[in-house]
């Protein structure tokens, strides 16, 4: 089934459950989102700077888009993908990897949305706040890791998920942003 099928089939079926009216545009829009969200939910808990990145990931796809971001209560959305991902996993990613082959471009900008993402925060508040206040001299001695290791086993099954080694640049610019996350 290609893509804009797929889309079609994904639409309906998160407009009957979520029994909402929904431009498709919107659709694809949570579509692409959806592999962040499931590395932000990797750990348990969406933490603040989590979902400001997730915010902003959308706010580029609306632009991108040229949709209105005020036009969507995107945050609503965002908390129930988050919530309810384990039911959706399936159909979204099976639909967002039909979206990839098409437009293997595309795999470089899963790759941002991942590591961006994952690098948002540590999964420690404490840690959070020292880095972004660059007091490092305040951590423990230990590597100061910016993607904690459930993060990072999502986004290895999401590697594999969305099939990135169809596009093996992409996979490489992704391992090496993971390579980079330490400190």
């Amino acid at each position: 089934m290609a893509y804009a099928e797929k889309l079609a089939a994904l639409h309906d079926s998160y407009q009957r459950e979520r029994r909402k009216v929904l431009h498709p545009e919107i659709t694809e829009i949570l579509l692409r989102t959806f592999p962040a969200i499931l590395v932000a939910q990797a750990d348990g808990f969406t933490d603040t700077t989590e979902t400001q990145r997730l915010e902003e990931i959308v706010a580029f796809l609306c632009k991108e888009k040229n949709l209105p971001l005020h036009a969507y209560d995107w945050a609503a959305e965002l908390r129930y993908l988050a919530v309810d991902a384990d039911f959706w996993r399936s159909s979204f990613l099976e639909t967002l990897k039909e979206l990839l082959h098409e437009k293997p471009e595309l795999y470089y900008q899963q790759a941002e949305f991942l590591y961006a993402t994952a690098a948002a925060s540590t999964g420690d508040v404490v840690r959070n706040l020292l880095l972004k206040l660059q007091r490092r001299d305040l951590l423990s001695n230990e590597e100061v890791e910016l993607i904690s290791d459930k993060e990072r086993m999502e986004i290895e099954r999401l590697i594999e998920a969305l099939d990135f080694a169809a596009a093996p640049e992409a996979l490489a610019y992704l391992r090496n942003l993971l390579i980079r996350s330490h400190a």
